[in-house]
């Protein structure tokens, strides 16, 4: 199709996502007019977990999504090519945590059983928080796996001892009764050598979408990125999309949003290089090598398009 043209209908696009604020470019785009005015008509549907939507991806079932790294570095490792990595929205260090029920210590953990989102980003933070105090995530400690709310639910009715997840989930695991923080991703080494989470939100796409155009990948991407530099621009405004998408009052999102950084199109050059992402890629690469999670590190440049987002 040739949206944008006058007088054609906008190309629906299909966007993967779920509730994480990380979203919120998209949920902005489609609010304020940024895609309509490119020619694209954007549906945003939650696609389970960051797994499913690689897998969303490779089907063209949706056309873009944003997920975690540590799902798509999975799936790199194991030589899947059917999606690129275009890019990073944003960087929100601080946004997940760990959280034990009367527990005052990450020693405290030893032979409890934990709630957490296997494979994902909060997967690495525990393995690097329980390292730190000397804990062994396969041997000294039970994983519950659950993604989301689950893990709330878990810690709440007390068949976990604690629980890590980012927001808005975060937030609702510190409001239970006896909640103590015993470590964010802010307490790895990760974000002390890179600044970052432990497995940042990426931009991806469907391969098969972008190969049969890109100069409509190129607008669309142009599109996605003015959206995130609007976020950047209206923290107000952008509270009051999100609350709207995820059922939360400003009050409750504006300190949340205060760790973001949102990552325009002019930041992607840096974010996507040695200095940021690639270097970081690498180390996170290696960490989930070592906890099993992988058994490669991947090439992760070959499932980037340096050039989609030059002018």
């Amino acid at each position: 199709g040739t949206g944008g043209a006058a007088g054609t209908a906008p190309e629906t696009v299909i966007y993967a996502g779920s509730n994480w604020y990380g979203h919120a470019p998209v949920w902005a785009g489609i609010e304020t007019g940024i895609f309509e005015r490119a020619g694209f008509a954007v549906e945003a549907r939650a696609f389970g977990g960051s797994t499913d939507r690689v897998t969303a991806l490779e089907a063209d079932a949706a056309q873009f999504a944003s997920l975690g790294e540590v799902a798509m570095l999975a799936a790199m490792s194991e030589g899947r090519d059917g999606f690129y990595w275009i890019g990073n929205q944003d960087i929100a260090p601080g946004a997940e945590g760990l959280v034990g029920i009367g527990i005052d210590s990450i020693q405290g953990l030893r032979g409890k059983k934990i709630a957490v989102n296997l494979n994902s980003s909060v997967h690495i933070t525990l393995y690097e928080l329980l390292a730190g105090a000397g804990l062994d995530i396969h041997t000294d400690v039970e994983l519950l796996k659950a993604t989301d709310s689950a893990v709330v639910d878990l810690v709440r009715a007390g068949e976990a001892q604690a629980g890590i997840i980012w927001e808005p989930f975060y937030s609702d695991l510190r409001a239970l009764p006896g909640a103590v923080v015993l470590g964010t991703d802010e307490d790895t080494s990760i974000y002390r050598r890179f600044k970052t989470m432990t497995g940042p939100d990426m931009v991806c796409a469907s391969k098969s979408w972008v190969d049969a155009d890109l100069d409509r990948a190129r607008r669309f991407f142009h599109a996605y990125f003015r959206a995130v530099e609007w976020c950047r621009d209206h923290p107000g405004e952008l509270q009051g999309i999100i609350g709207a998408r995820v059922g939360k009052e400003p009050a409750e999102i504006e300190p949340v949003l205060r760790n973001f950084r949102w990552l325009g199109l002019a930041d992607q050059r840096v974010v996507m290089s040695d200095a940021m992402l690639f270097g970081q890629a690498q180390v996170a690469s290696e960490i989930l090598r070592d906890m099993r999670l992988i058994e490669r590190v991947p090439d992760f440049r070959r499932w980037t398009l340096p050039d989609l987002l030059t002018d």
